[in-house]
């Protein structure tokens, strides 16, 4: 990632700690399908073992809250940040056993009516930053 990049993730503080890593493990295997640059070659290790690549860059977790989520998801529609990618992982995505079933329900779904666990932001450090930099580190 170029210096004037920036990725984070958002989630929703109150899950519970199975579903953040659920919420993060799939935000993350979205962003590595979209960046895959970002996917560092294999190492090895002094007995020649391989270890596959592992994202080359710091992907802060951030802290936020199901309705901050919301309002940012919002927020993003603008024009302003067109040139950012956004992942988003919600309710909608969590209650579905398959892919056919999420791509219909999202359909009929209402933009409110999307409850989101966690979303990850990609692009421009500046915006990134504007949008996010008041947010805690999720620990």
């Amino acid at each position: 990632m170029v210096p004037e990049q920036k990725c984070v993730m958002l989630i929703d503080e109150a899950l519970p700690i199975g579903l953040i890593a659920n919420t993060t493990a799939i935000l993350g295997a979205t962003l590595g399908k979209e960046f895959p640059a970002g996917i560092g070659s294999a190492v090895y290790d002094s007995n020649d073992q391989e270890h596959l690549g592992i994202v080359n860059y710091p992907i802060p977790i951030l802290k936020s809250s199901e309705e901050s989520l919301s309002t940012l998801r919002t927020v993003l529609n603008d024009e302003r940040y067109s040139s950012l990618t956004v992942i988003g992982f919600s309710n909608i995505a969590q209650t579905c056993g398959s892919y056919e079933l999420y791509t219909e329900n999202m359909k009929n779904t209402a933009p409110e009516q999307i409850h989101y666990y966690g979303l990850c932001l990609h692009g421009s450090k500046k915006l990134v930053n504007k949008l996010t930099g008041s947010l805690s580190l999720l620990r």
